[in-house]
């Protein structure tokens, strides 16, 4: 089952009562006020230029580990993911989970943007949700500004939010007891990243397949493009082929190989908000 463009269009009919008639425009009021700082920093444009050249060799670290960087980055590529989130998680499938009030484990997203498109999908329930985010870098105080400003704007008490530090490269004992109690695990543009150590990520793919509860889910998104081809070998493979080749584990319930996100026209933001072409994969993982 694919996002149909009819999810897409409906998405502004959940949780209309607060996010107003524009939710996509409330989303970017909420990055708005909590990236406020950043985005008066008089060095902006040049830590973002520098963020891209490292983005493009691939020095994650480079940009990750330099605290100054984050509060940029979100700023810059929050907002477009944060939207796209919103649209996917008003998708009828994910909005069933939603509402059995689950604890998610958000993995390698650190930078906020499940949190605020997850919570602007939510804002309607009423029951408890809990969403834990966990990166291998310091988010906290970014993290903290996005909840202030999430509660601020859309009054969400029934969301809980936490964060904890973690190397995807080199899981622990409590990563894995967190995937374990999770009904739903989402790893969102973090799993291309792994694949600069091939081995420990296909370690990462046998802890998924170990650790995640029978009628649980785990969610899968990246970039369509070639940025997350994966070499292995003399071969190409783009990311979501490993998951979907165990078949034997995970049964597919979202499958779409290149979708577009396309925000509304005439939004509001300091700063340009792209559109984005990603793959997405949701699995629930069988008995």
């Amino acid at each position: 089952m694919g996002v149909s463009s009819e999810d897409a269009a409906g998405t502004s009919a959940f949780g209309r009562s607060v996010l107003g008639k524009n939710p996509q425009q409330s989303i970017l009021n909420v990055l708005r006020i909590a990236c406020s700082e950043a985005l008066q920093q008089p060095d902006f444009a040049a830590r973002l230029q520098e963020i891209k050249q490292r983005f493009y060799v691939r020095d994650f670290d480079g940009i990750f580990l330099d605290p100054a960087n984050l509060p940029v980055y979100t700023a810059q590529y929050v907002p477009r993911r944060a939207l796209c989130y919103y649209e996917l998680f008003s998708h009828p499938d994910l909005q069933e989970i939603l509402r059995t009030g689950p604890q998610i484990l958000c993995l390698g997203a650190g930078s906020g943007s499940e949190l605020v498109g997850i919570s602007a999908a939510c804002a309607h329930m009423t029951q408890p949700i809990s969403v834990h985010s966990q990166d291998y870098a310091d988010w906290s105080s970014i993290l903290q500004s996005l909840e202030t400003a999430v509660q601020y704007k859309w009054r969400v008490p029934h969301m809980n939010y936490s964060f904890s530090l973690g190397n995807l490269l080199s899981i622990s004992p409590e990563l894995e007891a967190h995937i374990a109690r999770s009904q739903l695990v989402t790893a969102m543009f973090v799993f291309n990243e792994l694949f600069v150590d091939k081995a420990n990520a296909m370690n990462f793919v046998r802890t998924i397949v170990r650790c995640l509860q029978p009628n649980a889910y785990f969610l899968l998104v990246d970039s369509a493009g070639s940025f997350s081809s994966v070499k292995v070998g003399s071969n190409s493979y783009m990311a979501y082929m490993f998951f979907d080749s165990l078949a034997a584990y995970f049964e597919p319930v979202i499958q779409e190989d290149s979708k577009w996100f396309r925000h509304k026209p005439a939004l509001e933001y300091p700063l340009p908000v792209e559109n984005m072409r990603y793959f997405v994969r949701l699995y629930r993982r069988k008995q």
